[in-house]
């Protein structure tokens, strides 16, 4: 959280510019100080500012045990794993956790997606799903070249693979692995 988002406000605050061109982060607290045509007081603007940032804390200490509690999830499954790919009934934040992977053998992880089928993300940069499927301009294409008709999307980065069923996800994953 501090290097992330008090250095970042600090930053502003000092207008330590080389560290701010690097962020994106809106600068919220400097947005709650009163304009130019507001009839406010910068006290009152402040305790706006507070409330904000408390709700905003709230929101991010939540986000931050979450990725945590995936984290250490992850890493356990990782371990116990005998095949090149995890399985997961929920989508949760996964990329922080490829950083403490220490193998290769896990290439894949499968998430049941929050719209519609199973998603298929490659965890490292040297797996990717095969040009031939990445590259098909219709998805009709990729079908045809899998063998899996319900496979619903491939991105042009070959990254991230949806399908209806798990099996379908599965059945992918062994197809890029041929």
């Amino acid at each position: 959280m501090d290097r992330e988002l008090i250095q970042y406000i600090d930053a502003t605050d000092n207008m330590q510019v080389e560290y701010l061109e690097n962020k994106i982060m809106p600068d919220f607290i400097k947005l709650c100080n009163p304009e130019w045509n507001e009839n406010i007081s910068e006290d009152v603007a402040f305790l706006n500012a507070l409330k904000l940032a408390d709700e905003f804390w709230e929101i991010y200490i939540k986000h931050a045990i979450a990725e945590v509690e995936a984290i250490e999830i992850i890493l356990e499954k990782i371990d116990n794993c005998k095949e090149c790919y995890l399985i997961f009934d929920v989508e949760m934040p996964y990329r922080k956790a490829i950083k403490y992977i220490n193998t290769d053998k896990v290439k894949y992880i499968i998430f049941k997606s929050r719209r519609e089928g199973f998603e298929i993300r490659t965890l490292i940069d040297s797996c990717k799903f095969k040009n031939e499927i990445v590259q098909a301009t219709d998805i009709n294409i990729a079908r045809e070249l899998t063998g899996i008709n319900d496979l619903i999307y491939i991105d042009v980065h070959g990254k991230l693979c949806c399908t209806k069923t798990l099996e379908s996800a599965i059945q992918i994953i062994k197809y890029n692995e041929e």
